[in-house]
């Protein structure tokens, strides 16, 4: 493919540089709904809030140690249930975060910790809210190989997040474990997720059984493990994607939605099987992997400091069209001194 300028997006006015304050790595940076707040962590323990202002700068509004270790990930829930951040670290634990809209204290207390989550045996690398319509749920993963489900059953109440299912997902003496998950976000769907670590298994919540059971599990990578996935938005459409960055690779999985074998009497679409159609796989430098909102372009990245894009063709493949790069000389004229 050649780069041209349909196809290359060099991105130079709009590029903004936000210097992080972070004294080590960032580790994760997240998007709340509306896209007017950031929330980013690092090795330095610290997670920190930044919000858009009306002029389209970006301040920084709150910041405060989180964890007693490196911060791995963070996640916002969904605004219905109020100003909420999970966090979760190398400490074994994960959290979860409340903002105070009425205060006049420093930065670092308007955010109050509203429980911690203590169960993994080991550090824990991701965790993601389910979507609003299944509730005030969290699932984390944690490098002991266990996929863990919590519930708020009372959304007045987020000191209680009694847990509902542990999935061993991973061998315990895995590298890297629980690496990265992704809810499916299907209305008409029961409760399903996809964790990866050195492979993919989708779990989805039987109603009749009252448990979660492990619905397909995907070959393993052929060089190292899953380092991100994600599950596409279903807007109406009668398969499923999901995506998986294996580091030099990206690869895309459709499932078809089987119902050949649902009972009559099952009214909650519990034995609508997911079964694998088709899989493509793409050399390219992917550590993190996204779709957009509809679920028809994928945004991935790896260490070259580049977006890439991806949609399907007229014949189901997907092809790449666009790159999105920052101006990188920017960052070395705005690096703060060490």
């Amino acid at each position: 493919m050649t780069e041209d300028n349909s196809e290359f997006v060099q991105v130079n006015q709009s590029t903004q540089i936000i210097p992080s304050l972070h004294l080590d790595y960032v580790h994760w940076v997240s998007f709340d709904t509306y896209g007017r707040r950031v929330a980013t962590c690092s090795g330095d323990r610290f997670v920190r809030i930044w919000d858009l202002t009306d002029s389209g700068e970006w301040t920084l509004a709150a910041q405060w140690q989180a964890h007693r270790g490196s911060v791995t990930s963070l996640c916002w829930a969904h605004p219905e249930f109020g100003s909420i951040l999970a966090t979760c670290g190398s400490d074994h634990d994960a959290k979860i975060w409340e903002e105070r809209s009425h205060t006049t204290n420093t930065m670092a207390s308007r955010w109050t910790l509203r429980a911690s989550l203590t169960e993994a045996r080991r550090g824990v690398t991701c965790l993601e809210f389910a979507p609003r319509h299944w509730g005030l749920k969290l699932a984390v993963g944690s490098a002991d190989g266990c996929v863990r489900i919590y519930e708020a059953v009372d959304i007045m109440n987020l000191s209680q997040w009694p847990l509902a299912a542990a999935l061993q997902s991973f061998e315990e003496g895995s590298k890297l474990g629980c690496t990265c998950l992704s809810w499916c976000n299907g209305r008409f769907e029961p409760p399903t997720l996809v964790a990866g670590g050195s492979h993919l298994v989708i779990y989805r919540y039987s109603e009749s059984a009252r448990a979660w059971q492990s619905l397909v599990q995907l070959p393993a990578p052929a060089k190292g493990d899953v380092l991100d996935v994600a599950w596409a938005p279903n807007v109406g459409r009668r398969f499923h994607y999901i995506a998986s960055a294996e580091n030099q690779q990206l690869r895309i999985y459709k499932f078809r939605r089987d119902a050949t074998e649902n009972k009559s009497n099952d009214t909650n679409n519990n034995n609508k099987h997911l079964k694998l159609e088709s899989s493509q796989t793409i050399d390219a430098n992917a550590w993190r992997c996204q779709w957009n909102v509809t679920g028809t372009v994928l945004a991935s990245s790896g260490d070259g400091g580049m977006v890439q894009l991806w949609k399907s063709d007229l014949d189901g493949n997907f092809v790449c069209v666009s790159k999105v790069q920052g101006d990188l000389s920017q960052v070395t004229a705005n690096k703060l001194p060490a």
